[in-house]
Formats: structure tokens, sequence, C-alpha cells
């Protein structure tokens, strides 16, 4: 009981002192431990515009352009469902993609989206 007492007394002087030798080693340990943590709760909640993504990217050959626009467009599955209504289902023009390209980039968010729903 006595060790644990006095284990508990140094952490907090260690936590409680400012001298610049403990201070920057104490940050950068909060700094790893608060990363850790957060990159451990994150979840992915945008599985349909993953793999979307990763099936474009494997199927057909992006310039840096269109790939920067992939990684913009499809962040999010609700980004994705907007990329599908409006240049999917109402054919709007897209900059990037048209003709076949933009038929195949159909095609693949269109399944995407289906194997999300039937998750």
């Amino acid at each position: 009981m006595k060790k644990f007492l006095i284990l508990v007394l140094i952490i907090l002087a260690l936590f409680t002192i400012n001298n610049p030798l403990i201070k920057e080693p104490r940050e950068r340990l909060l700094g790893e431990g608060v990363s850790l943590i957060s990159d451990a709760s994150k979840v992915n909640r945008s599985p349909a515009a993953n793999m979307a993504k990763n099936n474009i990217k494997s199927q057909l050959n992006l310039s840096n352009s269109e790939l920067e626009y992939i990684e913009e467009t499809f962040t999010t599955d609700d980004k994705l469902q907007v990329f599908h209504l409006h240049y999917c289902r109402e054919k709007d023009i897209n900059l990037y993609f048209y003709g076949e390209r933009l038929n195949r980039v159909c095609s693949i968010v269109s399944n995407a989206l289906e194997e999300r729903l039937n998750k």
C-alpha cells in the first residue's frame, strides 16, 4: 500500500511540475496518447464512398485532376449519393467524366450504394 501511494505521488508530481525537462516529454506523451485514443475511436462512416473510390481507382486509369476530384467528391456516403443523383440519374454535365467513363463511374457508384443498402 505504501509503494502504491508513493507511485501516485510521483505521477501527480510529474503532471504538476512545470520544469522544461519534464514538461516537454509530458506534452509529447500526452499528445501521443490522445491521438492514439482518437484514432482508435474513429468509426468508418462512409463504407460505400470508400468502396466506390477504391473500385474506380482500380478499374480506371485516372489523371491527377480526376484523382483529386474523386478524393474530394467521394468523402462521405451522402456526397456519393449527391454525385449519383446529379450525374447518373439527372445526367448533368460533369467536367471530369463523360461518355463511357461517366457510365463506368456511375455503374461503380450504383453498385456501392446498393451494397450499402443491402447490409
